[in-house]
């Protein structure tokens, strides 16, 4: 997240800033009051850190820190952008260079005003390239990091990561998910990193269309090879559930708040070791949760088709009281897919949802075409909302004989959205 301030605001100084006529930028240069502070970015997979992103720091002529947002403001009524952003771009290399001759692999995320893109400056003038070869850092290190919502010319933004693709740098789209955040954008960019804005992690254990949308962005740069971190995380339960969306790369005072001098690198260990134990520990959970609710659900079919062979005409709603967890019983032609007879169902319907009726046809349905292949002859699906109902829920096919035909029984099952 671009120049994320950690701590709250204080009152600031903006009569003293505006008693210097309309110079204060380059009063802040020129005093050398702006400074850089790095908050670790960590993978729990690869239990470590894997880079910095460089945040910019200022503060007036009494001393009282200065939003960032704020100064970059002004610097765009002095007509000073491009300057500032290239002298704190200098300062970020410079400040990061012995992190970098201590950990080669150690990455740097550095930011950059991206609406300068619209103004169709010379890529070379941005001098990602002359500043690293001064500091001698290489272009594989640096992360340059774009806030593509920012930047009208979608052209020009694809030439622009292209030009610094080409000669070794790596491509973060920022904060994405904030703003106008155009998802066509991440397949015409094909950055190497995507980082999800805050206002989609925060409470994503708790909000499941956040988690759905996080979701939907992981898959898309899985996909096209781009990895995905999760910006801002300050409750190890939305750690927890990105990690469960696989989800490996994070930020945010979780693990450390930005800081002028080093982290903390064994209580940064610490932290990660810990929520990689849980991680583990809930995957153990999940999966001895899968495996109750396959035995359960083997027990309800097999139950139920006992039931149909000794009586065709017997009433399945008695089921559905018997197993709460049951939303619905269907029956499909094992061979065509066809469903025989109507969806029994617990749930009251609308007219948007409708359970399926005899003589509609499941073959294309993930349920049915594994199951009629699998060994095993049942398959439980991931969840997904009930075209019955509007509910989510997951299906438990069991494909049995009954009659000298094989079909396959469905049981859609309730399940909790959170």
């Amino acid at each position: 997240m671009l120049f994320f301030s950690p701590m709250k605001p204080k009152t600031l100084c903006y009569n003293a800033l505006r008693s210097k006529g309309g110079f204060v930028v380059s009063q802040l240069i020129q005093d050398n009051a702006i400074y850089i502070y790095f908050q670790p970015i960590v993978s729990i997979r690869s239990a470590k850190v894997i880079g910095v992103e460089a945040l910019m720091r200022s503060h007036d002529i009494h001393n009282e820190p200065l939003s960032p947002i704020f100064v970059f403001d002004q610097a765009k009524k002095e007509n000073l952008s491009f300057q500032l952003d290239k002298y704190v771009r200098t300062k970020a290399l410079e400040a990061f260079k012995p992190l970098w001759e201590a950990n080669k692999d150690l990455l740097l995320f550095l930011n950059f005003e991206s609406h300068l893109l619209d103004r169709k400056i010379s890529f070379d003038d941005f001098a990602f390239c002359s500043l690293a070869n001064t500091f001698g850092i290489p272009a594989s290190r640096i992360v340059i990091e774009i806030k593509e919502y920012q930047i009208k010319d979608s052209d020009h933004l694809k030439q622009f990561c292209d030009f610094y693709k080409d000669r070794g740098f790596l491509i973060a789209l920022d904060d994405f998910g904030a703003g106008n955040a155009n998802f066509d954008r991440i397949s015409t960019v094909r950055p190497h990193i995507v980082k999800v804005d805050r206002s989609l992690v925060f409470n994503v254990h708790q909000n499941f269309i956040h988690k759905e949308i996080l979701k939907s962005i992981a898959n898309m740069c899985f996909n096209i090879g781009a990895l995905v971190l999760a910006e801002g995380v300050e409750d190890e339960e939305e750690i927890l559930r990105s990690l469960k969306l696989n989800i490996d790369l994070f930020q945010g005072f979780w693990f450390a708040r930005p800081s002028a001098s080093m982290f903390d690198k064994a209580l940064l260990d610490e932290k990660i070791t810990y929520i990689g134990l849980k991680h583990t520990k809930n995957v153990k959970a999940s999966m001895q949760t899968k495996e109750r609710l396959i035995k359960s659900a083997n027990t309800y079919t097999h139950t139920i088709i006992d039931t149909l062979k000794k009586n065709p005409q017997h009433d399945l709603f008695e089921f559905l009281k018997k197993f709460e967890i049951i939303e619905a019983i269907y029956c499909i032609d094992a061979h065509t897919g066809i469903q025989e007879g109507n969806t029994i169902i617990s749930a009251d319907t609308n007219e948007f949802f409708q359970p399926a009726r005899n003589g509609d046809n499941h073959a294309l349905k993930e349920y049915f075409y594994i199951t009629k292949e699998s060994k095993r002859g049942n398959y439980l699906s991931q969840k997904y909302i009930s075209r019955a109902s509007g509910r989510m829920c997951r299906t438990f096919a069991q494909k049995f004989a009954f009659e000298g035909k094989e079909k396959i029984i469905c049981l859609d099952l309730k399940v909790q959205t959170l």
